[in-house]
């Protein structure tokens, strides 16, 4: 993807960076990590940028940085360790079980700093960032560059800032991901409440704007050849409405060429009908393609329905509620159902825990058609489901094509 005139840096740069007070004794004494000695690092470190209109608490220790306010748009670096024996699909994080009270970056996915940045300091690292991750390799066919892309993760319902940072280094890390990945980080409450649920509904709405600027600047300014979005549950409401407006300005502005390659939506926490009918018609031109992860044991969708209503299907439901679009070839709908999801998650975050989801994720990012990445063909090609021992194939798929 061509690099393109800004639209947006001066919004980005002038967002207001306030300074963070020292952490109190009890955070330090509470939260301290332990330490390894330098030279025995078993770990490695993922730096992922991030945007944010969480509010600065005025602490410098990261799982304390941000919290669940609303605030302006501000933007920073933030670096995540990952064990060197870390697991594909895992969040390692200490286990009573084993004995183990405090976070250490030699066992666990760990955030270990956040820093904020002016708008210039960070698109100029990112730039850099991308820049480095070129490389060109010579085939009997000439050069092919690979690398120098860029993702956006929007994280969903229940998600700390710390949470959102652990998942997009940890999602980086897994797919040997050869660019930058990015973040950006709503008011999420980060608890598992009806309340929370229906306050963080809110807040996807209110921080629309904010994600739309960030996710443009992104797009025009950040130099990379591809740039892919993910966002998972609730946070497939936040990007539905940013590609939405993006779409608007690229018709006002008469351009044709999509702004992004890959955009895939995992548990979408959407009304089905309400994302085929008024949502997709309006964002298909913003991609090259879309694809859907849903699964029939969701149960955090199970959930959502009946906190929305028992009658509304969400995007997300696989199985006999799996929706399907007819109308546009460009959208992609897997079926996750029958795969092992973690069981802590509630079924509810298999795009990044799973290791056949997330080989199938590095599959699209590379641009690999659906029938070509081993996937069982539903309803002539209209859907397709990931290949399981543990089901038995020829489930009856219920699509919706009206």
């Amino acid at each position: 993807m061509s690099d393109k005139k800004s639209k947006q840096s001066q919004q980005q740069s002038d967002s207001p960076m306030p300074a963070a007070a020292e952490p109190s004794s009890e955070e330090q004494a509470d939260s301290a990590p332990e330490t390894s000695v330098p030279d025995k690092q078993k770990h490695e470190t993922v730096r992922v940028f991030y945007g944010t209109d969480r509010n600065l608490t005025g602490s410098t220790y990261p799982k304390q940085f941000f919290g669940a306010e609303r605030a302006s748009l501000s933007l920073g670096f933030c670096d995540v360790s990952i064990p060197k024996n870390h697991q594909e699909g895992k969040l390692e994080s200490p286990k009573i079980w084993k004995l183990e009270f405090r976070e250490n970056p030699d066992k666990h996915v760990m955030l270990n700093s956040v820093e904020t940045a002016s708008g210039p300091e960070f698109l100029t690292t990112l730039r850099e960032t991308i820049q480095n991750s070129i490389e060109v390799e010579q085939t009997p066919e000439g050069e092919i560059s690979t690398g120098g892309e860029a993702f956006i993760f929007i994280h969903g319902y229940n998600n700390s800032f710390e949470d959102a940072a652990r998942r997009t280094a940890q999602i980086a890390y897994d797919l040997k991901f050869k660019g930058a990945p990015l973040m950006y980080s709503w008011p999420s409450q980060a608890k598992g409440t009806l309340w929370a649920y229906k306050e963080d509904a809110r807040m996807a709405q209110w921080c629309e704007e904010n994600v739309t600027l960030f996710v443009e600047a992104i797009a025009y300014e950040s130099g990379a050849r591809k740039i892919h979005l993910i966002a998972h549950s609730m946070g497939n409401r936040v990007l539905s409405r940013v590609l939405k407006n993006i779409s608007q300005k690229l018709a006002v502005s008469g351009e044709t060429e999509p702004l992004f390659n890959e955009v895939i939506l995992t548990a979408p926490d959407i009304d089905a009908q309400v994302f085929k009918d008024s949502i997709a018609p309006h964002i298909i031109q913003t991609a090259n393609r879309f694809t859907i992860y849903s699964s029939s044991e969701d149960l955090a969708l199970k959930a959502s329905r009946v906190a929305n209503s028992f009658w509304h299907e969400r995007l997300g439901e696989g199985g006999s509620y799996l929706t399907v679009f007819p109308k546009y070839k460009q959208i992609n709908v897997v079926d996750a159902s029958g795969i092992d999801t973690n069981l802590f998650a509630l079924g509810h975050s298999y795009h990044a825990d799973n290791i056949t989801v997330l080989s199938d994720v590095k599959q699209v990012f590379q641009g690999i058609p659906a029938g070509d990445r081993g996937l069982q063909s539903l309803l002539e090609n209209l859907a397709w489901k990931f290949q399981s021992k543990h089901r038995l194939l020829g489930r009856v798929i219920r699509g919706t094509f009206h």
